[in-house]
C-alpha cells in the first residue's frame, strides 16, 4: 500500500496538529513495514527527528496559500506518485481527490463555538470541514466526545467515524536528572513552587477564568505561587495582560511565550499542579502529557475532557472561579492528595500510546482502500476537466 501524508503542518512553531501529525506519521512508519509512505507538504518538512529512511517526502511549493495548494496542486500530486490512499490530519481535504481519502477532524469547536474563533477563520474554515467530513472515505477523530458531536451534526454513519486516541510522545516522563531540571527552570524563570498553564492563550482555553481564580487567592494569601502560562499567543489574547494588571499580579503570572517541545517535559515534571480549564476541546492533549510526567492535573468537566482524564484529575466546572480556585488551592495545600493524583495520572497516561495510535490508523487505511465511499469517478472527471 503506498500512503500519501499530508504534512503541511510540520513546520516551525507548531503546537498541536503539528505535534499530532508528526507523532502520528513517525509510529505508523515504525509498522508499516511493506508500505511505502510518502509526505506531501506545500513548504519544507521540519520533524523534531530525522523521518525513517523508507518515508519519503515531496514538496511541491507555490505562491498559493496552503487552503488552495491542496485543492489545486494535492490531487495531481497524488495522481503522480500513484497513491493507495491519502490522509489529511488537519480537518481538510481537497475539493477532488482520485484516491480513497482519510481525514483527521479533531474537534468541532467552529460549528459549536464559532465566537472562540476569528471571524474570517470560521467563515473560510467551517465550509471546508464540512466538506471533508461528508467527501471522505473515512473520518478520524480523536476521542469519544468528539465522534459524538461529528455523527450528530452531520448526519453521518458512526461507522465511518473513527475514534483514535492521541497519547504523550516518549519523551514526556518523570524527570530525575537535576541539571536538566535547573536548566529549564532558569532558562523560563520558574519560581520553586508554581501552577502551569500549557497551551495557545486563545478564548477556548478560559485563561481568563484561571487567572481570576489564581488571583482572588493569591491576593488573599493562599498562594504564594508563580503561575505559568505556556505557549503562543494566539486570537484575542490581548485583553489578558489589562486583567492581570487589574487584578494586581503581574509580578506573580509568567507567559512564556512558545516552548520547544524538548523543553515541555521538565516544565511538567518542576510544575506542583498543572491546571486546564479549557471550555471544549477535541481531546486535550496537554492533560495527558501533564499525568505522564507524574504532575498533578487540574481539568475542565467537560466531554472530551472527563473521557480523557478519568478518574485521575480533580474535574470542575470550568466557568466557575470559585469551584476553579477552591480546587487549586485544596491541591496546593494538600501533599497526600497531590501524591495520590501523582499515581493515578502516570497509570492513566500509560493507557495511551501512539503505537496503538498507529495501529488503528492503519486498520483505517486499509478499510478506505478495500471499501471507498466518495465518489471516484466525479472526482476523476474533475481532476480531468
Amino acid at each position: 500500500m503506498h500512503i500519501a501524508f499530508d504534512g503541511t503542518t510540520l513546520r516551525p512553531g507548531r503546537t498541536g496538529v503539528g505535534y499530532y501529525t508528526e507523532h502520528l506519521l513517525r509510529h505508523t512508519a515504525a509498522q508499516a513495514d511493506g508500505d511505502t509512505i510518502t509526505v506531501i507538504s506545500n513548504t519544507p518538512v521540519e520533524t523534531t527527528e530525522p523521518l525513517p529512511a523508507h518515508v519519503s517526502t515531496l514538496v511541491v511549493p507555490s505562491i498559493l496559500p496552503r487552503l488552495l495548494w491542496m485543492h489545486a496542486h494535492a490531487p495531481r500530486i497524488l495522481r503522480r506518485i500513484k497513491a493507495d490512499v491519502v490522509h489529511f490530519t488537519n480537518g481538510m481535504v481537497p475539493l477532488a481527490s482520485p484516491v480513497p481519502t482519510v481525514v483527521t477532524i479533531h474537534d468541532m469547536s467552529l460549528t459549536m463555538y464559532p465566537a472562540f474563533h476569528p471571524r474570517r477563520r470560521v467563515l473560510l474554515n467551517r465550509p471546508l470541514v464540512n466538506l471533508a467530513a461528508r467527501r471522505a472515505d473515512a473520518v478520524i477523530t480523536v476521542s469519544e466526545a468528539a465522534k459524538q458531536d461529528i455523527v450528530r451534526i452531520y448526519g453521518l454513519e458512526p461507522s465511518r467515524v473513527h475514534v483514535v486516541h492521541e497519547a504523550a510522545a516518549p519523551s514526556f516522563g518523570v524527570i530525575h536528572d537535576p541539571f536538566e531540571l535547573r536548566r529549564v527552570r532558569e532558562r523560563y524563570g520558574l519560581a520553586e513552587r508554581f501552577i502551569l498553564y500549557v497551551g495557545t492563550i486563545e478564548p477556548r482555553k478560559n485563561l481568563p477564568t484561571l487567572i481570576e481564580a489564581f488571583a482572588r487567592r493569591r491576593i488573599a494569601g493562599d498562594l504564594p505561587h508563580q503561575l505559568v502560562c505556556a505557549g503562543p499567543y494566539g486570537w484575542l489574547s490581548d485583553d489578558i495582560d489589562d486583567q492581570i494588571d487589574r487584578l494586581r499580579v503581574r509580578d506573580a503570572v509568567r507567559f512564556t511565550g512558545y516552548v520547544p517541545f524538548a523543553d515541555l517535559p521538565a516544565i511538567y515534571n518542576l510544575a506542583e499542579l498543572f491546571v486546564f480549564p479549557s471550555v471544549y476541546e477535541g481531546f486535550g492533549l496537554p492533560v495527558i502529557e501533564a499525568m505522564a510526567c507524574g504532575t498533578p492535573v487540574v481539568t475542565g468537566s467537560v466531554a472530551a475532557l472527563n473521557e480523557v482524564a478519568g478518574d485521575a484529575a480533580v474535574r470542575v466546572d470550568p466557568l466557575e472561579v470559585e469551584a476553579l480556585s477552591a480546587a487549586i488551592v485544596g491541591l496546593t495545600s494538600s501533599r497526600e492528595q497531590r501524591e495520590e493524583l501523582s499515581r493515578r495520572g502516570l497509570a492513566r497516561a500509560r493507557t495511551f500510546s501512539w503505537e496503538r495510535a498507529a495501529a488503528e490508523t492503519l486498520n483505517v487505511y486499509r478499510a478506505a482502500v478495500a471499501h471507498p465511499v466518495a465518489d471516484r469517478p466525479a472526482a476523476q472527471a474533475a481532476l480531468q476537466a
